[in-house]
């Protein structure tokens, strides 16, 4: 996660393909609510994924919690300033807004094949582009996320279980030609804290939300380690 957050700094595009229960989706939101945070005013923020509910109950839930964390602490006297504006409850809309009612930030599933639309006219100094479980996005949407991230100061990042070897996601990692234009990671299970001397540094309540030895051994007798299903699912590979 330090190293994916680092690389977004300082390329343009970002992918990611990571076993289950690493802490991706939350990896993202927290990444939205800084990109705001330190480029406010001059920023957007363009989230999607293959479904309006994995927008809402899943990057778009865990930025509202960062939100009201970030509130609370600074309430608390903790912390120097809040995040900007407002975001709606509306997990069918998930909108982000300033003070003043203007847009600077959204997650939205467009239609396949209205992609070009769905995302035209958002131009900004800073634009933050994520296509979260991106081997369901078709190679328009994340087209798309690349002509409003033109600018050099703008972000295109997609993150994804490795599902999918026909998608376009599963492409920029196998095509050479294409992966030339990407920074690209790879996290297995065995990366994740619960399998590293990291377990010993982190709250016992994150550890808890983040995939375990007992799920890794459990697909491994369910589906042998030289199948599909455990090499997408624990490896994170295709």
């Amino acid at each position: 996660q330090r190293e994916i957050a680092n690389d977004i700094v300082h390329n343009k595009n970002v992918a990611v393909k990571a076993g289950h229960g690493v802490g991706k989706s939350y990896l993202i939101s927290v990444l939205i609510c800084w990109w705001v945070d330190t480029r406010y005013p001059d920023v957007f923020v363009a989230s999607t994924a293959p479904s309006v509910s994995q927008i809402g109950a899943i990057v778009w839930r865990e930025i509202r919690k960062i939100y009201s964390l970030v509130e609370r602490r600074y309430n608390e006297g903790l912390i120097d300033h809040k995040l900007p504006g407002s975001i709606n409850k509306d997990t069918k809309d998930n909108q982000w807004k300033t003070d003043d009612g203007q847009l600077i930030g959204f997650g939205r599933k467009p239609p396949d094949e209205k992609a070009d639309d769905a995302f035209q006219g958002i131009h900004d100094a800073a634009v933050l582009a994520l296509g979260d479980e991106a081997t369901g996005l078709s190679e328009e949407i994340i087209d798309a996320l690349s002509n409003i991230t033109s600018n050099e100061d703008s972000r295109r990042v997609l993150i994804a279980n490795p599902t999918n070897p026909a998608s376009y996601f599963a492409k920029i990692f196998r095509d050479p030609s294409v992966a030339s234009a990407w920074k690209l990671h790879t996290i297995s299970v065995f990366d994740s804290p619960n399998f590293t001397d990291e377990k010993y540094e982190m709250p016992a309540d994150a550890l808890k939300k983040l995939t375990g030895p007992e799920y890794a051994e459990d697909k491994k007798k369910e589906y042998g380690e030289n199948s599909a299903r455990y090499k997408a699912r624990v490896l994170g590979e295709f």
